[in-house]
């Protein structure tokens, strides 16, 4: 298969090209020139696009769970992240297969080929059972995946002080807590899953599916599973993607348990490195980004999730200014609960320039890049050829619609050139997304998927909700968060400039 794509624009690098059309063959971008160029070199190739339209480099999701549906649709409400991941387990449980088809369905179609999947198991032990579903459910859908299973070996309750915790709860609340942590996947087991995951499943040629490892975060880790990991990713020249620093309480916990920042922690422990990825980040301290950057460190950036469950805004600015690589990633989490990913590039283009005269800009095509070729350099690797429109790349392209996100009011040279990214950024949202090309074929034509029944798998997820009840019961949440704010309050003066 060949075909000629051509639009009214084409996004290279994060500007607005114009009379700039790319060919394809197979799997590859082969050629770049003006469409007349390329159709009277390659005649035979089929035409598609045209002036309505913009051409873009596809989108990565640089950190989601693969939930199906957002939890305030399944009936878990927002909260501080603490009080929040205390209920999760009363999620209905969606199969993997079915969510990973119902996941990629929502990302192409608002233009994301690719994904960094943290999975969520229904038990941790069913874990090796589900994750090959996953990633079937993303191969037949046509998503790209970074598959990075999660392991945690402590503080699965409260990040400190765990028995005083239960002791101050009521005791009809005490009888339904775990003695321990309740991890029933030892860490042996999960590094032989890993390695059975690794030896079927990952790809570096075609790079339809990576194989990770995800300690999942700091507090909930120990030093060495997190060097165990890290040593794992090394020798296979794979990735490591953790949560880190979400929220305040995880920067205390650093310095009330280490005497330092987690980062310093991290980089004294042989943590850090260019096969990192840190999902959040938004309590990071200043005093770290050029540590950060030096190391290769990435960072996946989830501004509605953080806003939602009320964490905080991340220093994008800062993180930019010292060199650190920035992706966007949707968390599954957005502010509409609808994987949007172009309304997410929007608000944190928004949020990231901040209300000092003296702060510094981001601008629309940094976002732009930080969407495409910044999120897919963290997502699988610097040498993975995807998230650009470059010879050589392979085909990831999306087509949005030019005339409906312009509207019948604008003239047809309106607005100029080097104004388009910050005019998509504000107009664009994904009921704009057209046609969506993975690997050179076409899985979205004119918004509908092209192999997949949308209608039968959304009456199969309605099925499956309608067979649960959901306990939406919450007795713990008053208690985790009055416990967070006495024992921050408690805190000695020293940690006193760490809280806001």
């Amino acid at each position: 298969m060949s075909t000629i794509i051509h639009a009214r624009y084409t996004m290279i690098d994060g500007v607005a090209q114009k009379d700039t059309a790319v060919y394809v063959d197979e799997s590859k971008i082969v050629a770049i020139d003006s469409v007349d160029k390329l159709t009277a070199l390659y005649p035979n190739a089929e035409v598609v696009g045209g002036d309505t339209y913009i051409l873009s480099p596809s989108f990565t999701n640089a950190h989601d769970h693969g939930r199906a549906l957002g939890t305030t649709s399944l009936g878990i409400p927002d909260s501080f992240l603490e009080v929040w991941l205390s209920q999760l387990g009363n999620v209905p449980h969606i199969p993997p297969y079915l969510a990973a088809v119902y996941e990629g369905l929502q990302l192409l179609k608002s233009g994301v080929t690719a994904v960094a999947h943290s999975h969520n198991p229904k038990t941790w032990q069913g874990m090796p059972d589900e994750i090959p579903e996953s990633i079937r459910g993303y191969q037949d859908v046509g998503v790209r995946v970074a598959m990075h299973p999660p392991i945690i070996d402590q503080n699965t309750l409260i990040y400190i002080k765990r028995d005083q915790f239960i002791a101050s709860l009521p005791s009809e609340i005490q009888k339904t807590i775990p003695i321990t942590d309740g991890i029933d996947l030892t860490t042996d087991d999960y590094f032989d899953m890993l390695n059975a995951l690794y030896e079927t499943y990952h790809d570096t040629e075609q790079h339809r599916v990576h194989i990770q490892v995800s300690p999942a975060g700091g507090q909930w880790c120990s030093d060495n599973l997190i060097m165990r990991a890290v040593e794992w990713a090394k020798s296979r020249q794979t990735c490591v993607q953790m949560h880190m620093l979400e929220t305040q309480y995880q920067r205390l916990y650093a310095h009330e348990k280490w005497g330092t920042s987690f980062i310093r922690h991290l980089d004294n422990i042989g943590a850090l490195g260019d096969w990192l990825t840190l999902a959040h980040m938004v309590w990071v301290e200043d005093d770290d980004l050029d540590l950060l950057a030096e190391r290769g460190v990435h960072v996946a950036h989830n501004i509605s999730s953080n806003l939602r469950l009320r964490s905080g805004i991340a220093p994008i600015a800062q993180m930019l200014a010292s060199s650190v690589n920035v992706g966007i990633g949707l968390d599954g989490h957005t502010l509409s609960d609808n994987q949007d990913y172009l309304h997410e590039m929007r608000l944190a283009w928004t949020m990231a320039n901040q209300h000092s005269m003296d702060s510094g800009d981001v601008s629309a095509s940094t976002i732009w890049q930080m969407g495409t070729h910044n999120a897919t350099k963290m997502t699988f690797g610097h040498n993975a050829p995807l998230g650009k429109i470059q010879i050589g790349m392979l085909a990831d392209l999306v087509l949005l619609d030019w005339q409906a996100i312009k509207g019948a009011w604008s003239p047809d040279d309106f607005p100029p050139s080097e104004f388009i990214p910050d005019f998509l950024l504000r107009r664009a949202n994904h009921h704009h997304v057209r046609d969506v090309m993975v690997h050179g074929e076409w899985m979205i034509k004119a918004g509908k998927h092209q192999h997949i029944d949308e209608d039968a798998i959304a009456s199969e997820l309605k099925e499956t909700l309608t067979q649960q009840v959901g306990d939406t019961s919450a007795s713990l949440a008053p208690y985790i968060r009055k416990f967070y704010k006495d024992w921050s309050q408690s805190l000695p003066d020293n940690l006193s400039d760490l809280k806001r």
